[in-house]
C-alpha cells in the first residue's frame, strides 16, 4: 500500500490556467518561526493559503494549550476562526480578504469552488479524527495513529521492505497535537520502540519497519479503546 502524499492539489490550481485569477488577488507573505500569524482579537480578516513550511493552529484557555492541528502547503484557513496560528518555521503564505475571496471565488466558476470545497472537507475530516481521538483513544493509540497518517503521506519505503519518513515534530509539538503531557509522549514512544513498531533515527527520522504491523497495531487500539 503506497502513503498518500501530501495534499497540493489547491496551489496547484492556482498555478494553473484556471486559477490564475484567483491567484492574482492573493498577497505573499513570509514569516519566522515562532511568529504568530493570527489570534484571538485579531483585526485581520483573511483567507491564508500555506505555500511554504507548516503552520500550528491552536487555542488556549490561559493555562493549558491545545494544538488543534498542523497546516501543510495547501491547506487554507482563515484568520477569524478564533484560533491562534503560529509558525512552526519559516513560513511562506497567500493571503486574500475574505470579502475579495469570496467574490473571487464566485467568479472562479465550478472549478475553483470544487478546489476550493476538497481543501476544506479535508481539514473537516482531520477536525472529527482530532476530536474522536481525544475523547475515545489513549495517548498510546493518539501517537500510533498521528506516526501512521505521516508515513503514509511522507514515507519512502526502502528496499529492505521497511518505511523511512522525516519526523518534523519535536516531543513538545506531539504533546500539543495529542493534548498531553512531554512525557506521556516519551513513554508511549518508547512502548511503541519496545514493540518493534517504530525505531527513531536521531531526532528527525523515523523508521517503521512493518508498515502493515503498525497499521494492524493501530486499528486493535482504537477497537479496544
Amino acid at each position: 500500500m503506497q502513503p498518500a502524499a501530501s495534499p497540493h492539489d489547491f496551489l496547484r490550481f492556482l498555478e494553473s490556467p484556471e486559477g490564475m485569477a484567483l491567484r492574482a488577488g492573493f498577497m505573499s507573505r513570509r514569516c519566522r518561526r515562532g511568529e504568530a500569524l493570527c489570534g484571538p482579537g485579531t483585526t485581520r480578516d483573511e483567507v491564508l493559503v500555506l505555500r511554504r513550511g507548516r503552520v500550528r493552529v491552536h487555542t488556549s484557555d490561559g493555562r493549558r494549550e491545545l494544538t488543534l492541528m498542523f497546516l501543510e502547503p495547501g491547506d487554507v484557513f482563515s484568520t477569524h476562526t478564533g484560533a491562534t496560528l503560529t509558525a512552526a518555521g519559516a513560513v511562506e503564505l497567500l493571503a486574500m480578504p475574505t470579502r475579495h475571496f469570496a467574490q473571487a471565488l464566485e467568479a472562479g466558476g465550478t472549478p475553483a469552488v470544487i478546489s476550493i470545497m476538497r481543501v476544506l472537507g479535508r481539514l473537516l475530516a482531520h477536525t472529527v479524527e482530532r476530536l474522536e481521538d481525544l475523547v475515545f483513544r489513549d495517548v498510546h493509540a493518539r501517537l500510533a495513529r498521528l506516526l501512521l497518517a505521516l508515513v503514509r503521506r511522507q514515507g519512502l519505503h526502502q528496499a529492505s521492505g521497511a518505511w523511512r519518513c522525516p519526523l518534523p515534530f519535536t516531543l513538545t509539538d506531539l504533546a500539543g497535537a495529542l493534548g498531553t503531557s512531554r512525557q506521556s509522549v516519551s513513554a508511549a514512544f518508547s512502548a511503541l520502540e519496545r514493540q518493534g513498531l517504530v525505531r527513531r533515527e536521531g531526532r528527525q527520522w523515523l523508521n517503521i519497519p512493518d508498515l502493515a504491523l503498525l497499521e494492524c497495531h493501530t486499528a486493535a487500539k482504537a477497537s479496544s479503546s
